[in-house]
């Protein structure tokens, strides 16, 4: 789902917004979840975990990120989609 946001353009925040809402608490969760396990434990670094766990307690309370926040956390979920979609094939 990878795509390039403009953040000073209305229209592509609204944009960012749904695809972050796209993701409930719980999937988030599902992610942090998954980059934890002993085999994934070398696909994030720490940092891009807390974007994770960032993003589920903003999801938790139905409020936002700022944009780059927003873009981080999306950038990571794609990254951990493709991870599992590799380990599956």
């Amino acid at each position: 789902m990878s795509r390039n946001y403009d953040l000073s353009d209305p229209t592509d925040l609204e944009v960012l917004k749904s695809d972050f809402e796209m993701y409930s608490a719980d999937e988030w969760q599902e992610m942090i979840d998954y980059s934890l396990s002993e085999d994934n434990k070398k696909m994030l670094s720490y940092d891009e975990r807390g974007v994770l766990m960032q993003a589920r307690k903003k999801a938790l309370y139905n409020s936002h990120p700022s944009p780059r926040q927003m873009v981080w956390a999306l950038k990571v979920a794609d990254k951990v989609e493709e991870h599992k979609k590799g380990k599956k094939e």
